[in-house]
């Protein structure tokens, strides 16, 4: 009993013994971390010394390896940091003092006060190039905090732009490391909010992406502004580097998904032109694709606000996105030109944009585009442009070239999905209601239905017919029209597809005897052996009640026999 108790307690000791070696190798793994973190967190006077630990700081934080920045976010690093960045920007002297009405600038600045806080922002970077977990918990840990710091670090370069005429390296590299910082935490669902509403935020970001007036090719004449062009009133965002920018145009974009988020942003001056300045403007065709899901994403926001969006700018800037190479990118086009559509006042702007460069954009997307999603976005688009109660926006639509006929087209074209087929249905329907004698577009109108009056996948064409008859005006142009009435006599006698041909059917039946109380149209009409057949079909099976279309139209037609 007495080995056996020895042999237990030697055991236990060897495992004390070999668990505390574990944690002292961990120690001895994770120290070289903490000296280095507690040497920046001591270092604070004098400057020297607080800027030689900064450097060694960032030569130890400059790598790719994941698990390691998970651990230094895990010590502290970002807070550290954090403070330490708060701390250079009050001994800093590129801020204002506020007298007044009068804005004085402290006079004294440091070069070296900016090249501290650049090695902060880039050492911030660096241990942020963590894994997603690790950065949404430094968010919950300091994220609203620090934000009116970061928003002071990209003030900097604009307010010395605005005292002295230029800016420094140091300047525009935080801003292009804290850009990404906040494109990083963007992208944590919790931080959306707090980040737009953060005083001076969404401001300052604005400022970052201006690029109103860029010219690639540079005059260094003494007139000229940032971007070559003599007088031009030039962005300020020019000043930043690219890498900023785009960090900023994925930021916001990240921020407009959030749908609370959206109205702050419309309302934001700049934001929108500004996002929309970046297709323009930027070489990056992954920028192109961040401005136009921004793009998407905010004109997606409330109706309210969508008339701000439709300015001559944003509707080129889509032009420019519905015509690009990547289908994910026209398509986020074709969403947000349809959101902005979704008011009266926008489609009337749509419709007329360099006379109907839109219309025509959409239209060639419906007929050629691979994508079929792209596709039923531009149908979509031009079918909620359809029902405007704006009378110009359907007449633009209506007297359109090749419009109506080219949405007939694509009912019979294989490579067009359902979806997008029943939109040309539905546009062709509400251009029916619309359009009378003596409109120009009435004859496209009906050689359009003529083309399209072998769709019977829904209802929508038979009932266009319905539809134009209703006015007096309209039937004997309909009945005069080469081959409308063996197009409107082969609905009348579908016999296949269930509740939907009888919809179609009934829908041709109400047509023609609309059609035959026209006493020019009586004789066309009776004369025409297809709409005789479909009558009579018709009447067998009724029940003889007179009052129907049917027996409405047969004795009209008899008369004028």
């Amino acid at each position: 009993m007495v080995f056996r108790a020895g042999k237990k307690e030697k055991d236990h000791i060897s495992e004390d013994d070999s668990s505390q070696r574990s944690q002292n190798t961990e120690a001895s793994v994770i120290s070289p971390l903490r000296q280095l973190l507690d040497a920046v967190n001591m270092s604070i006077l004098p400057h020297d010394l607080r800027l030689s630990s900064i450097t060694q700081a960032a030569g130890f934080f400059d790598h790719r390896d994941r698990l390691t920045h998970d651990n230094e976010l895990r010590e502290g690093a970002a807070n550290i940091l954090y403070q330490k960045l708060a701390f250079g920007l009050s001994l800093s002297s590129t801020s204002y003092e506020e007298q007044g009405d009068t804005i004085n600038r402290l006079r004294h600045r440091d070069d070296s006060a900016d090249h501290e806080v650049a090695l902060l922002c880039s050492c911030l970077e660096m241990v942020h190039r963590a894994s997603p977990d690790a950065i949404a918990a430094t968010w919950y840990d300091v994220g609203e905090d620090i934000l009116p710091i970061l928003v002071r670090v990209i003030e900097r370069p604009f307010l010395r732009l605005s005292s002295s005429g230029k800016t420094s390296r140091d300047l525009k590299l935080a801003v292009q490391k804290v850009t990404k910082l906040l494109a990083m935490y963007s992208l944590v669902p919790e931080a959306k909010y707090p980040m737009v509403v953060c005083p001076g935020l969404l401001t300052v970001l604005v400022k970052v992406i201006d690029t109103r007036n860029l010219n690639r090719v540079r005059s260094h004449g003494p007139s000229t502004g940032l971007n070559g062009v003599r007088g031009a009133s030039t962005g300020v965002g020019l000043i930043m580097t690219e890498a900023a920018r785009f960090n900023t145009i994925a930021t916001l974009t990240n921020l407009a998904a959030a749908e609370e988020n959206r109205i702050t942003m419309l309302t934001t001056p700049g934001l929108v032109d500004n996002v929309a300045r970046i297709v323009q403007n930027e070489r990056s065709e992954v920028a192109r694709q961040c401005s136009a899901l921004a793009l998407m994403n905010l004109s997606n926001g409330d109706k309210n606000h969508v008339p701000e969006m439709a300015s001559e700018l944003l509707l080129e800037t889509l032009v420019t996105l519905i015509n690009d190479d990547l289908p994910e990118t026209r398509r986020n086009a074709a969403v947000a030109l349809f959101n902005v559509a979704c008011a009266d006042e926008n489609t009337l702007r749509v419709a007329r944009y360099k006379d109907g460069v839109i219309l025509g954009a959409l239209l060639e997307i419906i007929k050629n585009d691979d994508a079929d999603d792209s596709r039923a976005e531009a149908a979509e688009t031009l079918f909620n442009m359809s029902c405007s109660d704006a009378e110009e926006t359907t007449d633009r639509m209506s007297n359109h070239p090749g419009l109506l006929e080219n949405l007939a087209e694509v009912l019979h074209s294989p490579r067009a999905s359902i979806d997008v087929k029943l939109y040309c249905a539905a546009t062709l329907r509400r251009m029916a209601e619309i359009i009378r004698t003596p409109m120009m577009s009435q004859g496209p109108l009906l050689s359009a239905l003529v083309k399209a009056a072998s769709w019977t996948r829904t209802s929508d064409i038979s009932e266009a017919f319905d539809a134009h008859a209703d006015p007096a005006e309209n039937r004997l142009a309909m009945a005069e029209h080469h081959g409308l009435l063996n197009g409107l006599a082969g609905l009348a006698q579908l016999s296949t597809g269930g509740a939907e041909a009888d919809q179609i059917r009934d829908a041709a039946l109400r047509c023609i005897e609309k059609l035959a109380r026209d006493e020019v149209a009586q004789r066309l009409l009776a004369n025409n052996v297809g709409i005789m057949t479909a009558l009579t079909q018709a009447n067998s099976v009724q029940t003889g009640d007179d009052r129907s279309p049917v027996h409405a139209a047969l004795k009209n037609l008899i008369a004028a026999n």
